[in-house]
């Protein structure tokens, strides 16, 4: 089973790594798999994690726009 980091994952989804962690720790998607070892903590997201971050990404409105200058 191919797995990846949440870097990686936001980049497939289409969004900022910051607006997937947010969306974790708002509890909007489940936690993926988590690797604890030796000081290390780090989520492991395999493509069944990956389709609901892109599910949940599907259902939000976007966001305003940034004001020109």
């Amino acid at each position: 089973m191919k797995t990846y980091s949440t870097a990686q994952v936001a980049k497939m989804v289409g969004v900022h790594k910051m607006t997937l962690i947010r969306w974790l720790l708002a509890g909007k998607i489940a936690e993926p798999r988590r690797l604890m070892n030796a000081g290390i903590d780090a989520r492991i997201w395999n493509d069944q994690d990956v389709e609901r971050a892109r599910k949940f990404k599907g259902t939000q409105k976007p966001g305003p726009k940034p004001k020109k200058k």
